[in-house]
């Protein structure tokens, strides 16, 4: 350990009334560490910081652990918030010993009476939530023995440390209009008032807030452990929307204590496909696809999965950037297939979204396709393989999820193409084949039309194989091969009698 080191560990063992002091003030100033201690005493860079305070001794001991400490910690405080630093929650829940499970600060706070000292409004002005979050991680006997709130924070620190933020306690906006936070969480219970709430609320010039529905009950949870909350959460989030408020990532992730957070009830309630529903994401897509990387593997089965996830993403993809697209009045095909996010492309943000590859594009290929043809253009299988999206699937595989494999049937007959065997073989990101989505939706009896396989009749075979055996109840495909063969017969039939009539030149 070097002499300045020897020389802080000295002077905080004195501060916190350590009981071992002296045996720190004499290693900082014995005869074998003098030299060293006179070297950091002339280099006059001695400042004691908050990490000095977190530093072990020579023994892995931290200094700090003593009741000394909290007797002290005013002035720690200080010297700490001298240096420029400030103690923070994950410094109060810091393990003071060799694994996670060692007691930490906040443990040490508990056994020695420091904990009002930490939840106080000096260590925590400017920073109201992340006190919060960590009120919770206080055993609940010792949050009602401190503030005799049944276990929640004090509200005079509440409202104090708020008022400084230039926030309004919600529990006082909430009072103008003779509520409280549990009538708010009783509104979504089994027996609930829910249309009462918000009509009081109304009759006020006040909504259903966002900070109502999040305010934590003394437990750490929110209106959320009720499924009442996830029944009515579109309802909610639309009231919400229409005053301009919306669920941020942090608002579902946000953990008080060892409470489940909202994504956790999301999933524990069966309300991930509303948290995950595309209006709610409209503008946000880098926040949605960040929200559904803290879903567990686990959660992601029921209504809620990899797949569902990636068919809203894709609305949501389709209203974000739907909106830049007027399919009545495109200029050229080209317009179709350029990039709508170029900056974002370029940059590497982003990868590239086309119009064709977006769901607003199939909901109206009616109406395009007119127009095209009004043109003299008309889009081709090629157009249709390329990748959109931040899903990178073709648009051929869009086109198949949102149901419009007719469309595509139709684009390949007027630009005198057939769909391959290799196109039904591609794969979205997840590994499903556009053979498989097709069978999943039961579509198949639309790939294996005979006359789609006239004069393709090994093809049709090959790609029958890959037919799954659970899916091939939808095709009667001894019948759709015999008729297939028919179709054949007459495809040769008409192209010798075409061959015959074609009109020989002079002369010949």
């Amino acid at each position: 350990m070097s002499g300045g080191r020897y020389i802080k560990q000295a002077i905080i063992a004195a501060l916190c009334e350590h009981p071992d002091q002296e045996k720190y003030k004499t290693r900082a100033f014995s005869g074998e560490n003098l030299e060293k201690v006179m070297e950091a005493l002339a280099e006059q860079r001695n400042k004691l910081t908050k990490e000095d305070f977190f530093t072990q001794d020579d023994e892995g001991k931290y200094l700090i652990d003593t009741p000394g400490f909290w007797r002290n910690f005013d002035k720690v405080l200080a010297i700490v918030n001298k240096a420029g630093d400030k103690f923070t929650m994950d410094d109060f829940k810091k393990p003071l010993g060799p694994n996670e499970d060692s007691r930490s600060l906040l443990d040490s706070a508990r056994q020695n009476g420091g904990l009002g000292k930490i939840f106080s409004a000096s260590v925590w002005q400017g920073r109201f939530d992340e006190m919060e979050r960590l009120w919770y991680y206080v055993p609940m006997p010792s949050r009602r023995e401190l503030f005799r709130n049944d276990g929640q924070l004090d509200p005079v620190l509440k409202r104090n440390l708020l008022n400084a933020e230039g926030r309004e306690m919600p529990e006082d906006r909430l009072a103008k209009a003779g509520l409280t936070p549990n009538d708010v969480r009783q509104a979504f219970s089994q027996n609930g008032n829910y249309e009462d709430i918000t009509r009081r609320l109304a009759q006020n010039g006040d909504w259903l807030r966002k900070e109502y529905l999040l305010l934590p009950d003394n437990s750490g949870d929110t209106v959320f452990y009720h499924q009442g909350a996830w029944d009515r959460f579109n309802d909610i989030s639309k009231r919400m929307q229409s005053r301009g408020e919306q669920f941020e990532t942090a608002d579902f992730i946000r953990q008080m204590g060892y409470s489940a957070n909202v994504l956790t009830r999301a999933y524990e309630r069966g309300g991930l496909q509303h948290v995950f529903a595309p209006q709610h994401w409209v503008d946000r897509l880098p926040e949605m696809t960040e929200l559904w990387s803290r879903v567990l593997p686990g959660w992601k089965t029921g209504t809620m999965t990899v797949q569902a996830f990636d068919k809203s993403y894709a609305e949501a993809e389709s209203l974000t950037y739907g909106k830049l697209v007027d399919y009545e009045r495109f200029e050229s095909k080209q317009a179709l297939l350029r990039p709508l996010n170029p900056d974002a492309v370029q940059s590497g943000a982003e990868k590239p979204v086309l119009p064709i590859g977006l769901k607003a594009f199939w909901d109206k290929i009616d109406t395009v396709q007119q127009k095209l043809a009004n043109m003299g253009a008309r889009l081709s299988l090629a157009d249709l393989r390329q990748k959109s999206g931040e899903m990178e699937d073709t648009c051929l595989i869009t086109a198949i999820k949102f149901g419009h494999f007719e469309a595509v049937q139709s684009i390949a007959r007027k630009a005198g193409e057939k769909i391959g065997v290799d196109d039904f073989l591609s794969k979205d990101r997840h590994g499903n084949t556009m053979l498989n989505i097709l069978a999943e939706r039961g579509e198949l009896h639309q790939v294996f039309q005979p006359e789609n396989w006239a004069g393709r009749l090994s093809e049709m075979k090959a790609l029958w194989t890959n037919v799954r055996v659970t899916d091939r109840n939808q095709v009667d495909f001894e019948q759709v091969e015999v008729s297939a063969q028919q179709a054949t017969l007459r495809q040769q039939v008409s192209d010798d009698f075409n061959f015959k009539l074609k009109p020989r030149k002079p002369g010949k």
